[in-house]
């Protein structure tokens, strides 16, 4: 198993070598034969090369010649080469022993070579048989394979026939080879035993069948089944006596069926009839009925107790549901014409209802009609629910002053044609929403007026900053919005300009601290410089004093960052003056 991936690819490659080493063998047989032939032949050829007849002594060469072709396909394992091999065999065995048998009543060396050739002509007589076995078909193939080599040794022993033992030898082996093919033409196959019994089984079946047919029984089904095993079962008996099996179970089934058959046929009718009676237009029951009588008509009993079923379901649920479902679609026409404005989805779902009882499911349609009052009732409330949310919603935009009343108009205008249509679920939102839009406009325009009543303190936060311009730009956006009464918009942008004074603030503070405490450290460190010859006019001195003084000024003029790289600059100086004292 080494150097395979699995265990497939080993086999493979085994069979491969083996077929390859057979193959190679089967090449050398047929090279040894053919030199063989060619030393037998040899004296033949001579003699006709000085003036003799070429075709005497050459029969033997021959026949070695053709084995060493069959014998090729020795090596090949498929069912067509095995056929010709066994057909070379039958044929051959025959000849070559009846030329063996002259050999038998002569010389020493003769006696030798006539028992080899009788030990070859039994080998293939052997394999002849065994490769030729099986049924009828392949026993007829041999006996006709046979029969060819009757007579091919007829044809030898009558042309040199010697008088006496030989000849008697030769005429007697003819005769039992005869025999065989006779025998093998005439004689019984394995499968006779099961042909036979599958005869009788199909002629009872049959004749059972006809008394049925005549007393009205339906085994139509059960005759097909056995039309079928005529036809396959004599090639092969077990598939046939199988077919044979399913016909008898088919009819017994049929007969302890035909019964509750009627019984169901009966119970279905008077269901079909039923409904015919509620309801005249249905069909479907009876259809489904009709059915059933030609499926019980043709021998499907089983088929035929499924639509006697299913016709009594049909026919159930008309009996069940028509009157119901009638007057629920009566019912709800009338609530409809009756609402002035009623849902749209409502008229849509009575055509509904209308559609399921034309197509003869009157449980459906009257589960579609008998929701439409219940709707219709919620619906008024639902109008009243929305007529009230309108009137609130009209009442609260007359009180407000100080917010604009125009987007707000028109939504009003449509919750009110809204309700109009039916609409009551769009038009309680609209209101709905109006009445919030109010509150949020309140509550917008209290913030903005304080904030603004409040404008110098936020004023004061950024006037020193050098970005002034842009926070007094913001704050006049704020003040235009809430000059044009847009009241949440202006408190976005308030909450914004707070949000962002607030973060400025607080970064401001940290660099504040951060600033008091590296002046805090300059003080410190500039004296110990002193103490330690460093003058004010030393370049590391000199450059973290303008560090420092740059950073208060950015930090004063709001520039938080600019601050913070100078306090990254002043630190590096006193850094080294540290590590210079």
């Amino acid at each position: 198993m080494d150097g395979f991936s699995n265990a497939e690819e080993a086999v493979e490659s085994e069979f491969e070598k083996r077929f390859a080493a057979i193959e190679r063998l089967a090449g050398i047989s047929a090279i040894t034969l053919l030199t063989a032939a060619t030393w037998l032949a040899w004296p033949a050829l001579s003699s006709a090369m000085n003036g003799g007849a070429l075709f005497s002594g050459l029969g033997h060469s021959f026949i070695i010649l053709i084995w060493g072709v069959i014998v090729q396909d020795l090596g090949i394992q498929d069912a067509r080469a095995r056929s010709r091999v066994g057909a070379a065999s039958s044929i051959a065995w025959l000849p070559i022993s009846i030329m063996a048998i002259p050999w038998l009543f002569s010389t020493l060396d003769q006696l030798v070579g006539g028992i080899f050739l009788l030990v070859v002509a039994s080998c293939l007589f052997y394999w002849g048989r065994e490769i030729l076995s099986g049924g009828l078909d392949v026993m007829r193939f041999r006996a006709v394979m046979g029969f060819l080599g009757v007579v091919l040794a007829a044809s030898i022993t009558s042309a040199g026939m010697e008088p006496g033992k030989v000849g008697y030898s030769q005429i007697a082996l003819c005769g039992i080879a005869l025999l065989l093919v006779l025998k093998d033409w005439f004689g019984e196959d394995g499968d006779r035993r099961e042909r036979k019994g599958f005869d009788t089984r199909l002629n009872a079946l049959e004749l059972r069948m006809l008394e049925l047919k005549s007393s009205g029984a339906a085994v139509d089904q059960a005759a097909s089944l056995v039309m079928t095993a005529r036809e396959e079962g004599h090639r092969d008996p077990e598939y046939g006596n199988r077919l044979l099996d399913e016909a008898e179970e088919d009819i017994e089934r049929s007969l302890s069926l035909a019964d509750d058959v009627e019984a169901i046929r009966a119970d279905a009718l008077s269901s079909v009839e039923n409904a015919e009676d509620i309801a005249p237009i249905v069909k479907r029951p009876r259809k489904a009925f009709d059915m059933a009588e030609r499926e019980v008509d043709l021998g499907s009993l089983r088929e035929g107790e499924a639509l006697y079923r299913q016709a009594k379901k049909r026919a159930g649920e008309i009996i069940e549901w028509w009157e119901k479902a009638e007057k629920a679609i009566t019912t709800a026409s009338r609530l409809l014409g009756e609402e002035k404005n009623p849902p749209n989805d409502l008229p849509e779902l009575l055509l509904d209802a209308k559609k399921k009882l034309a197509a003869e499911q009157p449980k459906k349609a009257f589960e579609f009609a008998i929701v439409i009052p219940d709707q219709l009732s919620a619906s008024e409330a639902a109008g009243e629910v929305a007529e009230e949310a309108l009137i609130e919603a009209t009442r609260q935009l007359k009180g407000v002053d100080g917010i604009d009343k125009h987007e707000l108009e028109e939504r009003l205008t449509k919750a009110k044609d809204a309700l109009d249509t039916g609409d009551n679920s769009s038009a309680k939102g609209l209101a709905d929403g109006v009445v919030r839009e109010i509150n949020a406009e309140r509550e917008a325009m209290d913030d903005v007026r304080r904030a603004l009543r409040q404008k110098v303190h936020l004023i004061s936060r950024w006037q020193e900053r050098e970005d002034a311009t842009d926070w007094d730009e913001r704050l006049s956006e704020i003040e235009d919005a809430a000059d044009n009464l847009q009241w949440t918009h202006a408190a976005t942008l308030l909450e914004r300009l707070t949000k962002d004074l607030d973060k400025v603030g607080k970064d401001s503070d940290e660099a504040g601290e951060l600033l008091e405490f590296v002046q805090d450290e300059w003080r410190v460190l500039r004296n110990q410089c002193e103490a330690g010859s460093i003058k004010v006019d030393d370049d590391e001195r000199h450059s973290a004093e303008e560090a420092i003084a740059l950073a208060i000024e950015a930090h004063s003029a709001g520039r938080i960052d600019e601050a913070l790289e100078a306090l990254g600059l002043a630190d590096g100086f006193m850094e080294k003056l540290r590590r210079r004292i």
